[in-house]
């Protein structure tokens, strides 16, 4: 199989729906209007200095906000927040931030309230891969709190069991 085949990126699709992974919602600010887009491609790089990277697709409206002002807070949701995961996947196209609790963080970027974690940042590079772009960003600040991830395994959204494996 080459790599541009369709039955190899069909192949992959459906290997990549047994990895789980957490959810988060990317929310960035163009021209004094908000924007988010949930995601599930995103990893810490380094510690020194802090840095994370996304992955966006260029086709996203989302795209566009972070492209632009360079800026964007990372919000992990928690287990109960299916419903922000939902709103911000594609199914509400205007007035995203309608009656969702947010506090504004740096830039005025909204900050999803009861998140697990915000990591309010700004990109240091862009790469284009594919269909997507990889952002690599410094981390400005950080915060957290206890509970339960929302997670992504087999197409749907899940908690996880947080047991330690002995």
């Amino acid at each position: 199989m080459s790599r541009g085949e369709p039955a190899l990126a069909e192949a992959t699709r459906a290997a990549l729906r047994y990895v789980p992974t957490a959810v988060a919602v990317v929310t960035a600010v163009r021209e004094g209007e908000a924007r988010g887009i949930t995601i599930s491609a995103f990893t810490s790089v380094s510690l020194e200095p802090p840095t994370l990277s996304i992955c966006i697709n260029r086709r996203a409206r989302s795209y566009l906000y972070i492209a632009h002002s360079r800026r964007f807070a990372l919000n992990v949701l928690a287990a109960d927040q299916r419903e922000i995961a939902e709103r911000f996947s594609g199914k509400r196209r205007e007035r995203q931030f309608e009656g969702l609790a947010t506090v504004a963080g740096l830039g005025d970027i909204p900050l999803v309230s009861g998140a697990l974690a915000h990591f309010q940042c700004v990109v240091a590079a862009e790469h284009e891969v594919g269909s997507h772009s990889i952002f690599i960003a410094e981390i400005e600040r950080a915060a957290h709190h206890p509970g339960e991830p929302l997670g992504y395994f087999d197409g749907a959204f899940r908690t996880f069991a947080l047991e330690r494996v002995p």
